[in-house]
């Protein structure tokens, strides 16, 4: 239907298309499998850059201040963070709103 790739976890399936093709995959995946939890378009870095720890805690307190802005709708990033941090992370409280860190 025109997807160009599909991400798969445990908490569902990300499918990525041209903002171009958007409306016509998500009525036909809707058609094939009922509606989604969320058809939006969304920023995916074309590269990326590895960044320490420290950096990356800095980046991600970064990211939690202006998530808890009024005026933010959504917050994307390019960099890559170790499994590590990302556990560390994880077991403290992160901002209320997804960041996917690739």
């Amino acid at each position: 239907a025109g997807a160009e790739d599909v991400v798969s976890n445990e908490s569902g399936h990300e499918i990525y298309t041209t903002q171009e093709s958007l409306r016509e995959v998500a009525k036909a995946l809707e058609a094939k499998f009922g509606e989604p939890h969320k058809a939006a378009l969304v920023w995916k870095p074309q590269s990326t850059v590895a960044v320490n720890d420290e950096q990356g805690e800095k980046l991600f307190k970064l990211i939690e201040t202006l998530n808890e802005h009024d005026d933010v709708q959504s917050v994307y990033a390019n960099f890559e963070v170790s499994d590590a941090l990302m556990q560390k992370l994880s077991a403290e409280e992160l901002p209320s709103r997804s960041v996917t860190a690739r």
